[in-house]
């Protein structure tokens, strides 16, 4: 369900979960995952992440300052003005 509300595939969040970008959900006695409420904005940040150029670690590095309980709003300004000097 989660793969189909964000526009990916199964497979891609299977990879996103080894990359260390979403946790492993829980299980359901049936052994599938069961992706809490708030995946769905976590995957869509994901992809809009990349779609703004910006590579998996990079995008880990802002979700662990997320994480951390603090604002990534610098570090992302950050990334993002370093990539615009690069295609410049």
């Amino acid at each position: 369900a989660l793969a189909a509300a964000t526009g990916t595939t199964p497979k891609t969040l299977r990879f996103y979960e080894q990359a260390g970008l979403l946790a492993d959900p829980p299980r359901t006695s049936g052994g599938y995952r069961d992706y809490p409420a708030h995946a769905r904005a976590r995957v869509g940040f994901i992809r809009s992440a990349q779609a703004a150029g910006l590579s998996l670690a990079e995008i880990r590095d802002v979700l662990a300052i997320r994480d951390g309980g603090h604002p990534p709003c610098g570090h992302v300004t950050e990334l993002l003005d370093r990539h615009l000097a690069d295609v410049e």
